[in-house]
């Protein structure tokens, strides 16, 4: 019993020994690790730009309109009213002498009607006395003159006539004298007080066609509207408010508005295009160079003039502007986007045998893409862009 049990036991050791031989190959084979292949770095490369010598310029191209600058305004100076109407508008064209604005007057036409009546009636009164002093003066005359005759036909007859006829005759002469002379004297009054009332009532008369000649408004020289009050009928309008402004089309200067007039100032030239042609003109004007108070007027408002105004040219008309600001000659010039700032600082980086250099520098004259090294770059020396 005890020698089957130990072969037992041997038996189920090699049957266990082998099960666990045969568990092992059901397991796959482990492979051998390889290394990592080695990658080659890729070659860096750089866009670069060559440092040239040429000329640069710092400059702004803007758009300005040829305007006038020869403006009269017209306004109402003795009085004031109500408007009637205004007979222009912006763009007409106008003599001096054509009637441009009215006030309402209505009462003054019916005045100068009424005083027109008055010395119309003087005028018929004063002619009428002055044919009546004629017509009595004349037969006054004439009977002094018959009187004078019969005296001097009796003084011829003594005889034929007493001492007292001769002196009753002479007494009648010297009444119709004194009367004659009464009578002129009394016309001559009558009429000077007839011709004062006459010039009186045409002084009126005068007085209120200037009173009416004030209520229009007439245009004081030749040109073009460029400016008509925006005002209803029966608005009041004050002494010298400005009603209309007449330009004289022949005087023009250009005139640009926008951000940029501050660059411009007083005797700056500039030049100027109209049709691909080419011309001078100066600063003349800036909102710096006006009166306080009409700073606000021309708010970013330059005005330039024109040494030879172009042919065919006229209000209104356009044209491109160019100012130059700053420019540099045999300047070291690379593009805009080649200049970094570093810490403050300029920089530009240089290629050399394809390594990147860095390299500060000094900026000077830039124009819109280009810039100017004025320090630490030498022309033909290549500069990385990106």
């Amino acid at each position: 019993m005890k020698l089957w049990s130990k072969r037992s036991g041997i038996h189920f050791i090699i049957v266990l020994f082998c099960c666990m031989l045969s568990a092992c190959s059901l397991f796959p084979a482990e492979e051998e690790v390889l290394a990592p292949p080695l990658i080659e770095p890729e070659e860096i490369t750089y866009r670069t730009a060559e440092a040239k010598i040429g000329y640069i310029e710092d400059s702004i191209v803007r758009t300005a309109y040829f305007i006038p600058v020869v403006d009269k305004d017209h306004f109402f100076t003795n009085r004031s009213g109500r408007l009637k109407v205004i007979h222009v508008k912006i763009g007409d064209a106008v003599k001096a002498g054509d009637l441009i604005a009215e006030l309402l007057t209505d009462d003054i036409e019916k005045e100068i009607e009424y005083q027109k009546i008055v010395v119309d009636s003087q005028i018929k009164a004063y002619d009428y006395t002055e044919q009546k002093s004629a017509i009595e003066i004349k037969a006054a005359e004439s009977n002094l003159a018959d009187l004078e005759k019969k005296h001097a036909e009796m003084l011829e007859n003594a005889g034929a006539h007493t001492r007292n006829d001769i002196e009753n005759i002479e007494k009648e002469i010297r009444n119709q004298i004194i009367y004659l002379d009464k009578l002129k004297l009394d016309y001559s009054n009558q009429l000077e007080i007839k011709k004062n009332e006459l010039m009186l009532a045409e002084l009126k008369l005068t007085q209120l066609e200037e009173e009416l000649g004030q209520c229009r408004l007439y245009a004081s020289v030749d040109g073009i509207v460029t400016y008509a009050l925006k005002i209803n009928e029966g608005d009041i309008v004050d002494v010298y408010k400005t009603i209309v402004t007449v330009s004289d089309p022949k005087v023009l200067h250009l005139e640009y508005k926008g951000n940029s007039s501050g660059d411009f100032k007083i005797g700056m030239k500039v030049q100027v295009t109209v049709d691909k042609k080419t011309y001078s003109g100066e600063v003349v004007l800036t909102a710096a160079s006006v009166p306080f108070e009409e700073m606000e007027k021309y708010k970013e408002t330059v005005h330039i003039k024109m040494e030879e105004l172009p042919e065919g040219v006229k209000m209104g008309d356009r044209a491109d502007i160019k100012l130059i600001r700053d420019f540099s000659e045999n300047a070291v010039i690379i593009p805009k986007n080649a200049l970094k700032t570093y810490l403050g600082k300029d920089v530009v980086y240089i290629l050399e045998d394809g390594i990147r250099i860095e390299r500060f520098v000094q900026r000077g004259v830039q124009s819109i893409s280009d810039v100017e090294i004025t320090e630490g770059l030498e022309a033909g020396e290549q500069v990385i862009i990106d």
